[in-house]
């Protein structure tokens, strides 16, 4: 994001970045993936299609076995999620998103590890740079209060361990907090209200579950 102030943060090319970073840490957290990647027992790719019987959908990253789209039997899966401002509605639909991605991914293949990455924003004074956006004003909110109900909305969901559990709970999921303006760098935020090493939806405890699964 710092290499690219003011570019929108939702738009493909970050969560292609994000993605890149994921693999790069699944291959150092498991030898097994590593070699599975570097055999081409396992494939790396961005912004599949991933089908079931009745329907498709885009995912940000998928590594899977196969070539045609129609034929990749997907393993395991990230889809990456924002919300950089307007929490109370954004974190909503996007709870609402990893419900139907986690019951898409579990329909086309049962044993499928789907976990998700959710980046929130503590900034209360976000720019967004859509042009819709430029002239808007914005209410004052608690942002530390706001920010802190998003992430427990996201810890509290269910992670599925074995592909006999409810399908619209994903494997793995982390929660990234950044403090961003749109006009300035960005800040990785560590300190409360992020998620702690202890807290499942930590970034490096979501690397660590993926690979154990």
């Amino acid at each position: 994001m710092n290499r690219h102030i003011g570019f929108n943060p939702r738009a493909q090319q970050s969560s292609n970045a994000l993605s890149d970073f994921v693999v790069s840490d699944l291959r150092s957290a498991s030898q097994l993936i590593d070699a599975a990647l570097s055999s081409g027992l396992l494939k790396e790719k961005k912004n599949a299609e991933v089908f079931t019987n009745v329907a498709n959908r885009n995912v940000d990253l998928v590594l899977h076995t196969g070539d045609s789209a129609l034929a990749i039997s997907v393993v395991a899966s990230v889809e990456n999620k924002s919300i950089m401002t307007a929490h109370g509605k954004a974190r909503k639909n996007r709870l609402g998103d990893l419900i139907a991605y986690s019951n898409h991914m579990h329909n086309h293949r049962r044993d499928c590890i789907a976990a998700g990455i959710i980046v929130v924003n503590l900034s209360a004074a976000y720019r967004n740079p859509d042009p819709f956006a430029k002239e808007l004003r914005r209410a004052r909110f608690d942002a530390q209060k706001v920010v802190a109900d998003t992430i427990r909305l996201f810890a509290a969901m269910p992670l599925r361990d074995e592909p006999h559990e409810p399908s619209d709970q994903p494997e793995a999921l982390a929660v990234i907090l950044i403090d961003y303006d749109g006009v300035g760098e960005a800040r990785l935020v560590t300190d409360i209200p992020a998620p702690q090493r202890t807290d499942p939806t930590c970034y490096e405890n979501f690397i660590r579950r993926i690979a154990d699964l």
